[in-house]
This record gives structure tokens, sequence and C-alpha cells, in this order.
């Protein structure tokens, strides 16, 4: 028996439409092995104004500009920046090349390790198949919003930590994070194999690449308690009066649609019911319209009434009420955004990888990818303040924490930062 199902309502967004080839070579210098189509060659350029993007494809040593368009639903978007080698998969839509997925021509991974992609680990963790799947992210965001199955073990933590790992060293170790620009996951599986573990693989998609896939994360009880979210409450209102979970709101799936304008998309959201299709579907429904941050309750109202989470009853609440609040060591958007304009004298530190600054930094930062940061640490000032930024702010948490545990004054920034062509756009 299936312990959930993938999002129907995403998930064949994904697979509709694709066209009908003969195997081999295709034209355009494209190759085809079974049904995959794939262009392999270097980005030029990159518009999201119109969705496309064009690669400089070589083939027997001639070479050509290939443009192809990308939608919402085109994963790896991330790895598609200017002069970076890559591997496109697509299929043919009204003509034209559709990316369906992007990868970079060199992973990034130590030998021994390989990728996976998220539609095997679905099966596997479907089939109750016997592996560990390990969360790289700081532990407030697997908190937040996690793989079923997975274990929280940060890249940081687990540098000098083997103890950490399943005492197998054959033992089938999967690691992932946010997302393609993520490299929490790669840090971490180097680590593995360092230790000597031999059968390590990285779902380099991650957490956002598996959201877009359709398939469900989970928040932890402790977030569902305490966290600063809105918790919605799936069922009738006549059940919310008799018993929920305390803080929920009363939104039965029936009225769900209308309701979800209500709510700030920068919101946290963390659904429940009685029914494992409504909680999905509440899922597809928030992420279809552009929330980022959506998980369910683990096994549903009756999985916390099992696991004697409290529960309270009385008049069902129907107001959404959620204001954004600054997390502990975590900096404003105005304090950073002043600092990037010299208003005030602090050091603006960037811990991505080296690939990802390469398409462009914030003005006035500071380069030192988190992986080398415990090494080099001594390049940054202890009388100053430091705001770090990473891709989400995953990475830059990690990285603040390591610096405050150094006497350092470090604060990290939470937002999408996306570069491209030497430009950089913050989004909150």
């Amino acid at each position: 028996m299936k312990l959930y199902f993938p999002l129907v309502i995403l998930t064949c967004l994904l697979f509709s439409g694709c066209a009908q080839y003969q195997g081999g070579v295709q034209q355009n210098g494209s190759t085809a092995t079974g049904s995959k189509k794939v262009f392999r060659g270097k980005v030029t350029d990159r518009s999201d104004r119109t969705k496309s993007f064009s690669l400089e494809a070589v083939k027997k040593g001639s070479s050509r500009i290939i443009k192809l368009n990308f939608d919402d639903q085109t994963r790896g978007m991330d790895y598609v920046v200017k002069r970076k080698q890559v591997i496109v998969s697509y299929r043919i839509v009204a003509g034209s090349p559709l990316a369906r997925s992007v990868k970079p021509e060199k992973t990034g991974l130590v030998a021994g390790v390989s990728e996976v992609p998220i539609e095997k680990i679905e099966k596997m963790i479907d089939h109750g198949d016997e592996f560990v799947l390990i969360d790289s992210r700081p532990k407030d965001e697997y908190i937040k919003s996690h793989l079923p199955t997975s274990i929280s073990i940060p890249s940081c933590q687990l540098k000098n930590h083997a103890e950490l790992l399943p005492e197998d060293k054959d033992q089938l170790l999967v690691f992932y994070c946010g997302g393609v620009a993520c490299g929490m996951s790669r840090i971490a599986s180097a680590t593995a194999a360092r230790f000597g573990y031999t059968n390590i693989k990285v779902m380099s998609d991650g957490v956002k690449g598996w959201a877009k896939a359709g398939f469900p994360t989970f928040a932890v009880d402790t977030f569902v308690l305490k966290g600063n979210f809105v918790l919605i409450d799936l069922r009738s209102a006549h059940k919310d009066t008799k018993e929920r979970i305390p803080g929920s709101v009363s939104i039965p799936f029936a009225t769900l649609k209308d309701r979800v304008k209500d709510i700030s998309k920068k919101a946290p959201i963390v659904v429940y019911s009685d029914s494992i299709r409504e909680s999905h579907a509440a899922l597809a429904e928030f992420r279809a319209a552009g929330f980022t941050r959506v998980s369910m309750v683990q096994g549903n109202f009756q999985g916390w009434k099992k696991r004697k989470n409290p529960i309270v009853s009385g008049p069902v609440v129907t107001k959404i009420s959620w204001k954004r609040r600054l997390g502990k060591g975590e900096v404003s958007r105005v304090a950073f955004t002043s600092a990037m304009n010299g208003k005030i004298d602090v050091v603006i530190l960037d811990v991505r990888t080296s690939d990802e600054a390469a398409a462009g930094k914030l003005r006035r930062a500071k380069l030192i990818p988190i992986h080398e940061l415990f090494d080099r640490r001594e390049e940054l000032p202890k009388d100053k303040r430091i705001y770090v930024y990473s891709a989400t702010g995953a990475r830059a948490d990690m990285a603040s924490r390591q610096l405050r545990e150094n006497g350092y004054d470090a604060y990290f920034l939470v937002a999408d930062v996306s570069c491209y062509d030497g430009k950089c756009m913050i989004e909150y």
C-alpha cells in the first residue's frame, strides 16, 4: 500500500505533449537514446522575459547556435549561466525544442559519487527500499519542509562527525539539499566518500525539484507547534470545532481555491486533513498559485493524534493573520540593502560556489565559498558586522552560525539571490 502518491495535477504537466521521433541522431546536432532527446553545449544567452536560452552545440568539429524555450516546469534552470557547459533534455512542442531539464556537463561530484533522479528516489521510498536519505541543509530548514523518510544531517555538522552515518560503509546514502544551486549535498557526499563509504548518490534537484515534480514534503511536529507560518485545517468546520491542531485556521478543502488569494505568498504553509488526497491536492493548489514553502503534517491529523501531540476544540478560526518575523541571526532587508549601498560599514559575504559567483555577485560582496570558510575565516574582521548571503539563505544561515561560534558578529539574509551575466536580483 502506498504511503503517498505524486501530485497528479502538477506531475501530468511535466510529461504531457511528448513528441514522437525516431531514435539515433536528431536534426540540429542533438542525439537521442530511447525516448530521450538531448543537446550538449555552452550557454551563450538567456532571456527570462521570452523564456528562452541559446546553446552553442558542437558536433563533428562544427558548431551552431540552438535556441530552446523553457517554462515553469523546466528543471535545473539555475544551471543556465552564460559560458557554462550544460546537457539539456528536451521535447519538441509546436515545432520548437522545449527544455525539460538542464544539468551541468560536469557535476562537481567526487569520484565514486553519482547523481540520482527525483523519480528514482520517489519509487525507492514508495517501495520501501533500504537506503538512508539525508537532508544536508541546516536543521531549521529541515523542520519546515523535508522529504519523506529523510533524516537531518547538516553538511557542516557532518564534516567532523562520521558517527552520524550508519556503521555499514556499503549502505546506500542519498544526499539532497535545497536545489541545483545549493552545494551542501555535494559537500556532504564528498565528506562521506572521505569517511570510506562506497555507495553514495546525490539528488541534485533537491527539495525545490522534488516539489516541482509534484511530490509531498513534510513539516516536523515542533515546527507545527511553534513555527511562524499558516497552518490550515482542510477538514469540515464541524470536525474543526470538535478537535484540531492548536493555531490552525479552518479552510475546508471545498473552499480552498477561493481562499488562496487571501494568503501572502511569502508565508510558509502547512496543511492537514483526514484525507491524504485532500492534503496532496491542497499542496498542488498552493504550488500552482506560486507558493514555494508548502508542506503537510506528517500522517495528517490522525498521525498528529497518534503521536500524542496536543489538540484543542472550540469555535473555528477563519481569519488568516501572518506577519514575517526575522529569525535568530537574520538580517533585515532594509539593513542588507543599506550595506550594499555603502550606508553602513559592514562586510557582505557571499558563500556560494565559485561557479555560481561567476554569473555575478552583489555589490561590495567578498566571495568565500562555504566549504572554504573554516580555513579562510581569518580573512574576515572580528571588529565589523558581517552580512552573509547565498542562493536562498540556507547556506548563509549555516555560514553565519559557524562564524558566530568562532567569535564573529555575523548575520544571514533570507532571500532568493539569482545572478546572470553579471547582474543579480534579490527576491525577498
